[in-house]
């Protein structure tokens, strides 16, 4: 009797052990990530202070109020561009990339260190390196394209400048992924195609992007994430302008708080900005079972 309460009690504990190692990071997500998203959305149905404080009960007030607001409208057409551009180039380029390292050669690590590089470049480097190559006077860009553009302060290509910035510092993560699924084919696979004659193209898109699609479903994914919260590349090289042309939403909400104090439209902003990538995110799922293939 006594060994089977014992051994009742050692399962249990085998049962709960995995959960206690668990706690610390679930208490670190608790303090740092759904405490504030709640408290945001409490905040944004009230009237608060240029203090934080809340005053009174606003409603749908501070939603209505930032949805008139031109910049804010400019901003979500912008974070849709911005989008448009960066995230599918940016993992086209990585698979080029990836194919073209497919075959293990002696100078690999060499090429392969090359590809994955801008991994290693934070951030606030790559928007200085872009800012002197996008400098109209000196930059090499202009140079060597013969223009003139003044590419930050043209308020026509300055997003496309932007998301230049942005496709360079996302290729060598995608690189990465894509590199390590297109090594996992089975050479027998490829093999197969090319005694039945299937070109270069008829082979990549018949048989090695089905087979790496939930790779390339998930770059999709964390892409579209991370570019519709994008506001670090705008803060620092444009902030915002040239005439809200490069706002992005995040880009709005910072400014809205931090600049102006104004944390009713801030948190409005910071919620309708949750529930459009949220529906993206929605979009790109419903296409899951159409274009992905796990087997």
């Amino acid at each position: 009797m006594e060994k089977s309460v014992k051994n009742k009690k050692k399962s249990l504990a085998k049962k709960i052990e995995p959960f206690l190692y668990l706690i610390p990071a679930f208490i670190f997500f608790l303090a740092f990530t759904y405490y504030p998203f709640v408290k945001t959305i409490f905040s944004s149905f009230f009237t608060v202070n240029a203090m934080g404080k809340i005053r009174g009960f606003a409603g749908l007030e501070n939603y209505i109020s930032v949805l008139r607001n031109p910049a804010f409208i400019q901003s979500i057409k912008n974070t849709l561009v911005y989008v448009t551009m960066s995230s599918p180039l940016a993992i086209f380029i990585a698979l080029i990339l990836a194919m073209i390292a497919n075959k293990k050669t002696k100078l690999s690590s060499v090429y392969e260190m090359l590809y994955a590089i801008t991994m290693a470049v934070s951030l606030s480097v790559a928007a200085m390196i872009f800012q002197l190559m996008y400098n109209p006077a000196i930059g090499i860009l202009n140079h060597i394209l013969n223009t003139r553009f003044n590419w930050l302060n043209d308020k026509k290509i300055a997003m496309l400048a932007v998301s230049l910035i942005a496709v360079w510092m996302n290729i060598g993560y995608n690189f990465l992924f894509l590199l390590s699924s297109v090594r996992g084919i089975s050479s027998d696979v490829l093999e197969s195609a090319d005694l039945d004659g299937a070109n270069i193209f008829q082979r990549t898109w018949k048989i090695i992007i089905p087979l790496i699609s939930p790779t390339v479903f998930y770059l999709i994914c964390n892409s579209l994430a991370k570019n519709m919260m994008m506001s670090g590349l705008i803060l620092i090289l444009t902030q915002g302008g040239p005439q809200g042309s490069t706002e992005t939403m995040i880009s709005f909400m910072y400014k809205q708080s931090v600049n102006n104090l104004n944390y009713n439209d801030a948190y409005a902003a910071a919620i309708i900005a949750f529930l459009i990538t949220s529906v993206a995110m929605g979009v790109s799922f419903s296409f899951e079972k159409k274009g992905v293939y796990y087997n």
